[in-house]
């Protein structure tokens, strides 16, 4: 392998880093709104009033009236990884990050509803600035920002809504590795939608599914002169809830198309499976929420792809598989109310092949990564 596309590669996985350490599922949060995280990441047929604009925009024909919502994320990773050349575990020193969101929709009359908003669905990275040369992590050090504008518009005829969310993604990018610092603050911006439908049988019943375009982003200037393009994956998703009283349980299933993803498939990417459940205890003045998120790590450890494992658990541990969640909200008056949610993903350990190129023969030296989650996040919503 060249210098050059030895270099792009090293690029590419330090960008994907910036982005997956923020999120649960891949590269993506679980879940893109305060009541939908507290219920483990449902999103697909749960109407969560105008945080549902971006996960499914159909579920915005169950805003009353008027309402926007404004939400931040703190995100606590704990990452750890070592190579056998020093065969110590080195801690990123990237552990904190705050992400906000602001959402709007409103009912226009009749059966039309629209809104429009800002979700910070990935952003962060790794820093191993501070580990010696000698322990094979490139002192690397990187940071993104990737943000969805949308402008959700749904129509409700009797049970059924349909939903449309054109989206423009927009990304930064800043990355640094060995002393060199082949990125300043890239930026990029591409449109893609989503489009969702939901069916209300009215008799507690909401059955829904959605589906999610690939998005391309190109970063200029990268190492070798080259440009980086790398595709946030489509997603398909489908779910129901069943409200019966106070309790609401609900389920999803989505299938996010990482193995055909450009950039991602270029380092082994698999699609991947996502099921999650969520319960909710509601009253007039508050609610309860708890919720499971599975999905199995679309990275696969042990590959005998030069570097391929190398770059996977050094610039993007991808590997938390299973969330815990619990959230609540409390309704301070007929216009104002709160949300609180908690998500952990419990520490996973992965070793793969570091996998170094000697005059054309294989060394086999191991690369170990240690990644557990914790996310806090806090909304106020107004309704008029």
């Amino acid at each position: 392998m060249s210098l050059p596309n030895l270099m792009k590669r090293i690029s590419t996985l330090s960008l994907l880093a910036a982005v997956s350490l923020h999120a649960t599922n891949g590269d993506q949060m679980i879940a893109t709104g305060t009541k939908s995280m507290g219920m483990g990441g449902v999103s697909v047929a749960m109407p969560f009033g105008a945080e549902s604009g971006l996960a499914n925009p159909a579920l915005i024909t169950y805003v009353d009236g008027s309402e926007v919502s404004g939400s931040a994320t703190l995100f606590f990773p704990d990452i750890k990884t070592k190579t056998d050349l020093d065969d110590t575990y080195h801690k990123s020193d990237s552990t904190f990050y705050l992400m906000p969101s602001i959402q709007y929709a409103t009912h226009l009359g009749g059966s039309a509803y629209a809104g429009v908003g800002v979700w910070g669905v990935a952003g962060m990275g790794v820093d191993f600035s501070d580990a010696p040369l000698g322990s094979g992590l490139m002192q690397l050090k990187d940071d993104l920002m990737i943000m969805h504008i949308a402008a959700p518009l749904a129509l409700r005829e009797k049970g059924m809504s349909i939903g449309i969310a054109p989206i423009l993604q927009v990304g930064m990018l800043d990355i640094e590795y060995s002393g060199q610092h082949p990125f300043d603050k890239e930026w990029e911006a591409n449109p893609g939608a989503v489009i969702g439908l939901a069916y209300d049988f009215d008799n507690g019943l909401i059955i829904g599914t959605k589906y999610r375009t690939p998005i391309k982003m190109t970063y200029s200037n990268s190492a070798g002169g080259d440009d980086l393009t790398l595709q946030q994956p489509g997603e398909f998703g489908a779910g129901f809830s069943y409200t019966c009283g106070p309790h609401t349980l609900a389920v999803d299933y989505k299938r996010i198309q990482w193995g055909s993803a450009d950039g991602y498939a270029d380092f082994g990417w698999r699609d991947q499976n996502v099921f999650a459940v969520g319960y909710q205890y509601q009253t007039a003045n508050w609610a309860v929420r708890l919720g499971y998120n599975h999905a199995k790590s679309p990275i696969r450890a042990g590959s005998t792809e030069p570097f391929e494992d190398y770059f996977n658990l050094l610039g993007f541990p991808a590997t938390s598989e299973d969330h815990y969640t619990l959230g609540g909200s409390y309704v301070i008056d007929r216009q104002l109310s709160v949300d609180l949610a908690v998500i952990y993903s419990p520490k996973v350990t992965t070793e793969g092949n570091l996998l170094i190129r000697d005059g054309g023969n294989a060394i086999d030296e191991f690369i170990s990564n240690k990644h557990s989650e914790l996310s806090l996040t806090a909304q106020v919503n107004y309704r008029f």
